[in-house]
């Protein structure tokens, strides 16, 4: 007889046989099990890592520039530059790929220089966030709100996401020329080589070759004045306009504009054009964004991402011809010549446009002569001083060009009454050649005018009176003060009074300017610094009879940079 033992343990807890075995089987399976998902897991990692990266020999795929999500967190009004339109539509698409369900995106293309002047008045901002082709024009539009006394948008501009260097643009064989020349800025001025450039008020390139070539002069103010002056003679409205006149010329000729422009240009043009990157200073217009100060969170969380994919896609910015914020290409090296480009400053950027628009400005000036009866003493041994003043006054308004205006006045001691002051020529413009000749030929006959004492103060708080009250925007309005002695009225003002009443003309917005000149050694050159300092100007003293036709003509065409000329 065969006993069956139970399967219970006996008196002393000892498990049985069988007990034993089905407890180690449990064992190995908790271990099989456990190797089963540690292989698993491995699997699945080399499997997410196969498929991110591509398989063996492919590239791998750069996700810098794409969101954690496919939708921008906030929507977006956006207002982009033709220049960069493009990649901010590109860019866009990317971060907003699973379409309806994202919030809105709108993107309306406007130049730059419109949305910055629209700012500058005080206009509502019509955008989340605004990319102009350069951090100039916020910029540019502050200052200018500041400058009339606009309550204007307060803009913040964030740290750059592209940008494109500015470059001399000329077919080949100009290029190869200039290149083995090392043209740069400071080299424009060469009679050899015409220069288009487009207009620097609405063209940031413009502005910034500007600022450079202040830099390549050493901030020489008249050198820089009289190589601009020449630049004003080949300004043409817009970049096409400059490049295809550089690719039509029959003569040596280049186009100032950007690195971008010359790509773009290359694609659909008959005659290619080659970028010449300046020898002496390299300047790079910089892309950023501008978003307004109030921003929601939102907002600010949909930009930020939004400049992310723009400053994090190299190769989606060279597809429209841009580098990124460092400047560098695609394809490029640090070797490149047009790698080592430099950032332009947007601030000094701004100034050296209103520089520029200083000098190339009509001119609205007011011409106040010192008549009295010691500018009939000799000068030299066949000339008076007033004859050589009336030689010089000639050459001056030859100077100015035919768009624009001038007045003539004349003073001394009580001419009319008590008045010291007598206009002599209204104001007209020096295109029209009867006003023309009749400025001239008072200038001619000024000495039939001479006599009495020098009613300068008097004299000089009549005219920027007088042209504060007529001014007129957009021109350079100013005094143009020659005297060959000192204040002799003494029922007048004396100077302390009339520092005090220019003090109270003062106004930014309309400046008036007194440019004096003395001629000789009898001069109050010291009331005349004064003055000048007064309104914003500048002062003169030509101490020898040689010296008054180049200082006249010097204080003539060196308006714009005034009072630091030099």
């Amino acid at each position: 007889m065969v006993r069956v033992q139970p399967n219970t343990p006996d008196s002393g807890g000892a498990p049985t046989r069988a007990a034993a075995r089905a407890a180690q089987q449990r064992r190995r399976s908790l271990i099989l099990l456990g190797v089963i998902i540690v292989l698993a897991v491995a699997v699945a990692v080399v499997l997410g890592i196969f498929f991110l990266r591509g398989a063996p020999g492919e590239p791998e795929q750069d996700t810098s520039s794409t969101s954690t999500s496919d939708c921008l967190p906030a929507s977006l009004r956006i207002t982009a530059d033709p220049a960069v339109a493009g990649a901010v539509e590109a860019t866009v698409a990317e971060l907003t790929r699973s379409g309806a369900d994202c919030p809105g995106v709108t993107i309306d293309v406007e130049d730059s220089s419109a949305t910055a002047a629209a700012l500058a008045t005080g206009s509502a901002p019509e955008f989340d966030v605004w990319v102009p082709d350069s951090a100039m024009w916020p910029a540019r539009a502050t200052g200018q709100a500041e400058l009339t006394g606009v309550d204007a948008a307060e803009l913040v501009v964030s740290d750059p996401v592209a940008s494109t260097p500015v470059v001399f643009a000329a077919t080949e064989a100009t290029a190869a020329a200039l290149e083995a020349a090392g043209a740069g800025f400071s080299s424009l001025a060469a009679p050899s080589v015409a220069t288009v450039l487009p207009d620097p008020s609405t063209v940031a390139a413009s502005s910034a070759a500007l600022l450079a070539l202040q830099t390549a002069v050493a901030g020489d103010a008249r050198m820089f004045t009289a190589i601009a002056l020449g630049l004003d003679a080949g300004v043409v409205p817009t970049a096409a306009d400059a490049l295809a006149a550089a690719s039509t010329a029959t003569t040596p000729t280049i186009a100032v504009t950007t690195e971008q422009a010359v790509l773009e240009y290359g694609k659909d043009a008959g005659t290619p054009l080659v970028p010449i990157y300046p020898a002496d200073v390299k300047p790079a217009v910089s892309v950023a964004l501008v978003t307004l100060a109030d921003a929601s969170d939102d907002t600010l969380a949909a930009v930020k991402e939004l400049s992310a994919g723009l400053a994090g896609a190299r190769d989606r910015l060279a597809e429209y011809g841009l580098r990124d914020a460092a400047g560098n290409a695609a394809d490029s090296t640090a070797e490149d010549a047009g790698a080592a480009s430099d950032p332009v400053d947007s601030a000094n950027q701004a100034e050296a446009l209103r520089t520029w628009q200083m000098l190339t400005a009509p001119s609205r000036m007011l011409s106040l002569n010192d008549v009295s009866g010691s500018m009939l003493q000799p000068a030299t041994a066949d000339m008076r001083r007033i004859d050589l003043f009336e030689q010089a006054a000639v050459r001056a308004i030859n100077s100015l060009s035919a768009d624009s205006s001038l007045a003539t006045w004349v003073f001394s001691s009580r001419r009319i009454g008590g008045q010291d002051w007598q206009e002599i020529v209204p104001f007209g413009p020096l295109g029209d050649p009867a006003h023309k000749q009749r400025t001239i030929d008072t200038a001619n006959g000024l000495d039939s005018l001479v006599g009495g004492g020098t009613g300068l103060y008097d004299s000089v708080l009549a005219a920027v009176q007088y042209m504060r009250e007529t001014y007129v925007p957009g021109q350079v309005n100013l005094v143009l003060l020659n005297t060959d002695g000192y204040n002799e009225d003494d029922e007048g003002l004396d100077l302390p009074g009339l520092l005090a009443q220019l003090e109270t003309l003062r106004d930014p917005a309309k400046p008036v300017a007194v440019i004096a000149i003395g001629y000789g050694p009898d001069t109050d050159q010291a009331a005349l610094e004064q003055i000048a300092a007064a309104t914003d100007g500048a002062a003169y003293q030509a101490l020898q009879p040689t010296d008054i036709g180049t200082v006249l003509v010097d204080a003539v065409t060196q308006r714009g940079c005034r009072p630091n000329c030099g």
